[in-house]
């Protein structure tokens, strides 16, 4: 498959893990792999505005300047997306928790710029997203109870298939269970049809 694919996930399911290594092993088939992360794009942004210097503050700021910033990253994004012959992996949340509520990760007019062919939901046990959260020193991570992490996981199939009711996109539920990286990221790649 080729044009853009998004890869969502909650915090803690290794989905930046998983796209990175769906990127090496397309490579190693000769297939070259356009990875966006929609996190370290926001926080490009944000730092040249000064609004933040680490990229779990966006979630807490007010939410017209995440609806803001959002947008403009969906616009960086649209224009770093290559030639429709390419395969574009674009690294992001479907559903992003909030102080106000869950807010969509790809509203309409995201998708309709960014004009997604497959939607993927990296999922993991919510005790194995715990878990990770909790390991996690590095980031500034939401509440790691499973109920919690079952609510987030919930709201970003809710919104997975919104995303899909509005595109004609298939969405696709990968798991990333412990150790498994590698099998889910050639679970991705053979849904592509590249291995």
């Amino acid at each position: 498959m080729k044009g853009t694919v998004v890869v969502t996930g909650i915090p803690g399911t290794g989905k930046s893990t998983v796209c990175n290594l769906v990127q090496k092993f397309a490579e190693e088939a000769g297939v070259k792999v356009n990875l966006l992360n929609y996190g370290t794009i926001t926080l490009e942004i944000l730092k040249k505005r000064g609004d933040a210097t680490e990229r779990d503050a966006m979630r807490k700021s007010d939410l017209s300047v995440q609806r803001e910033v959002q947008k403009e990253v969906a616009q960086v994004i649209s224009d770093r997306i290559g030639h429709a012959e390419e395969l574009t992996l674009i690294d992001t949340h479907m559903a992003i928790k909030t102080s106000g509520g869950y807010m969509p990760g790809m509203p309409r007019h995201v998708m309709e710029l960014l004009a997604p062919k497959l939607f993927v939901l990296v999922e993991a046990k919510p005790s194995e997203i715990s878990s990770r959260r909790t390991k996690d020193s590095t980031r500034q991570r939401d509440d790691a109870t499973d109920e919690a992490v079952k609510e987030e996981l919930l709201f970003s199939r809710f919104m997975g298939s919104a995303c899909a009711v509005l595109t004609g996109a298939p969405v696709k539920v990968v798991m990333n269970s412990e150790g498994k990286a590698e099998e889910a990221a050639r679970e991705i790649l053979k849904t592509l049809g590249v291995l």
